[in-house]
């Protein structure tokens, strides 16, 4: 039989498939390289994209906090203008009060009362002044209960006083002010 030498051949295709399996292996790392520096640029882009977006919102939270201050402070404002329309609608009605309130008090004082201080404070009138006599004084009282404007008259005190040679009642009392 004939003898054949396959070393160099086995040789050979074992040195060719070590170069194939490491280019292979090559082949394969390199790609594989390539596709971890892909996902990492795409991951750093997204990223990259994602901090631009939270910093745009950032920015338009900031802007809007803004607008929320300057809406907080125009409700403050607001509501204030609204407190000091109220102050001068409610003065606007109770104008002419003052004005009513005398031209009552007119009307039911008796002519032989002299008044010589009136000071109102809020619904409640204190006045003080003199009388011939004490009838006078009670005709007065009567006078306020009858009125719609004023009324709870109460005599707080009545004295007679010595004035140039002739006695004369001086007195004090209060009244509420009704519906105007």
């Amino acid at each position: 039989m004939i003898q054949m030498n396959l070393l160099p051949w086995r040789k050979t295709l074992n040195e060719r498939k070590r170069k194939e399996n490491l280019a292979t292996i090559s082949f394969a790392a390199g790609f594989a390289a390539c596709l971890v520096i892909l996902t990492i640029l795409g991951l750093s882009m997204s990223i990259a994209n994602e901090k631009r977006v939270v910093q745009y919102l950032n920015n338009k939270i900031s802007s809007l906090d803004k607008n929320l201050q300057e809406i907080r402070g125009l409700e403050t404002k607001k509501t204030n203008l609204i407190a000091k329309i109220n102050v001068l609608q409610k003065l606007q009605i109770r104008r002419a009060d003052t004005a009513k309130i005398f031209d009552e008090l007119v009307a039911v004082i008796p002519d032989n009362i002299t008044l010589s201080n009136v000071q109102r404070t809020g619904e409640s009138v204190a006045i003080s002044g003199f009388a011939d006599s004490n009838s006078d004084v009670s005709q007065f009282m009567k006078n306020i209960e009858r009125s719609t404007l004023l009324d709870s008259a109460r005599l707080l005190e009545i004295e007679q006083i010595l004035i140039n040679d002739a006695f004369i009642n001086q007195f004090y009392m209060d009244f509420k002010i009704g519906s105007i």
